[in-house]
């Protein structure tokens, strides 16, 4: 292999600093710190109709609106009828595991998420989630958790080798900024793809090149250097990890799929204390335009809100007590039109649900709902939204990772923070 073509796909690979025991390439401590707080974000990708999977049944206008794909109020007799959260509100009838959660006190759902002159292209809208700043181009934004990074980070780089990750092919606008980050579809897939004997006689020749900064080097050539050396840390640590002896805990169940086997892992780096403090993982199929299905268990919907659901349950059981120290936030660029269109489906619309998952949480319905009556919602046909995005963001900046008011507000620009309590004092 030429070192130019090693260089390029160095610079080009979104990996993270892991530690390494190669000598000359400087060490990122594994210690842990105690009771360190951990961040899981599941994007649901797609636009995720937020009213049949958080069901408003007690609106008079909902099964107006949708007489094809509305899902029924909570019965006892019927199984595809809504799964009854305070009786305004259920959840999706395949999302058992997300409600076992909700009973036990450990989630607060917010049912009508989103910000004022909301975008409905799927890009736009990941991005300006993504970046906690809706007021700055997307061409130019970085990610609110690389931002976070870069605040504690004063020399950009990660202090613990597994400090932020992401499970994934592209790595979420979340994580981009100054501070490099890694993304992997799964842990040991992470590899040069040559023998041993090889990638040690690579590493022979390439080490050198990254053992001091260059004397008065160029911010491209500390940006080679840097990512020279996170690829020899990275290849050290994710090499004795071994996710197929993993065994998950207290009955835990992970759905087959890539989206489950993420999770899993994510489980296992948690409980190895190598200090993740951030993972993100992505959930796609949420564009449900046609065929979108109601309460049946085989519909579109259905299926991915179980795969969703199932997911977050398995994650919240295997980790058990560790959860003491971990939030799940679950977010989706948009909702959907609050009437069915004349596919069964739904169109791209505005405020969506997002979820919050921890037992320093304050379980329950979280935001006034706007109603469903063609006055209340935008343009006729969208959900108005109640709860900013940011302000979710907020709390867990605020709370959950410590951050000053005056932190929030340069880590959320252009936003006024207002609390919402999300977490129990």
């Amino acid at each position: 292999m030429k070192r130019r073509t090693f260089l390029k796909g160095i610079a080009g690979s979104g990996l993270t600093l892991a530690a390494s025991k190669m000598a000359g390439i400087p060490l990122i401590s594994t210690a842990k710190a105690a009771s360190q707080p951990v961040l899981v974000v599941i994007f649901q990708r797609g636009g995720c109709d937020g009213l049949n999977t958080i069901v408003p049944f007690a609106d008079p206008d909902y099964q107006l609106l949708r007489p094809t794909i509305g899902i029924a109020e909570p019965s006892a007799v019927d199984p595809e009828s809504a799964l009854n959260l305070d009786d305004f509100f259920g959840m999706h009838p395949s999302m058992t595991g997300m409600k076992s959660i909700f009973d036990n006190g450990d989630m607060a759902v917010l049912p009508a998420v989103h910000y004022p002159n909301a975008s409905r292209s799927h890009f736009t809208g990941q991005v300006l989630i993504e970046s906690a700043d809706p007021t700055t181009p997307v061409d130019s934004s970085n990610g609110w958790l690389n931002r976070r990074l870069a605040d504690i980070l004063p020399g950009q780089q990660l202090q613990t080798p597994l400090q932020a990750v992401h499970f994934g092919s592209t790595l979420p606008h979340a994580l981009i900024g100054s501070v490099p980050v890694q993304s992997f579809s799964f842990i040991n897939s992470f590899n040069l793809g040559l023998s041993g004997a090889e990638e040690n006689q690579l590493i022979n020749d390439v080490l050198p090149l990254y053992q001091d900064m260059p004397a008065n080097a160029n911010a491209y050539q500390q940006l080679v250097h840097q990512y020279g050396q996170l690829l020899f840390n990275s290849l050290a640590t994710v090499d004795e990890i071994d996710t197929s002896t993993y065994n998950p805990t207290n009955g835990a169940v992970y759905p087959e799929t890539s989206y489950g086997r993420r999770l899993r892992e994510t489980a296992q780096l948690i409980k190895a204390d190598l200090g993740l403090e951030m993972v993100t993982i992505d959930l796609g199929g949420w564009d449900t335009h046609s065929n979108q299905g109601g309460g049946e268990s085989s519909g579109r919907h259905a299926k991915r809100l179980a795969e969703f659901s199932d997911g977050i349950n398995a994650l919240y059981t295997d980790l058990g007590a560790e959860m003491d120290n971990v939030v799940i936030l679950t977010m989706t660029e948009f909702g959907r039109t609050a009437e069915e269109n004349g596919s069964n489906g739904t169109d791209h619309g505005h405020a969506g649900v997002w979820t919050v998952t921890g037992p320093q949480i304050n379980s329950g319905i979280v935001g006034a709902w706007p109603g469903l009556a063609a006055d209340d919602l935008v343009n006729g046909r969208y959900l108005q939204h109640s709860v900013d995005y940011r302000d979710i963001l907020g709390d867990i900046l605020n709370v959950h990772f410590g951050h000053s008011l005056a932190d929030v507000s340069n880590l959320l620009p252009g936003h006024g923070y207002n609390a919402l309590g999300l977490f129990a004092s």
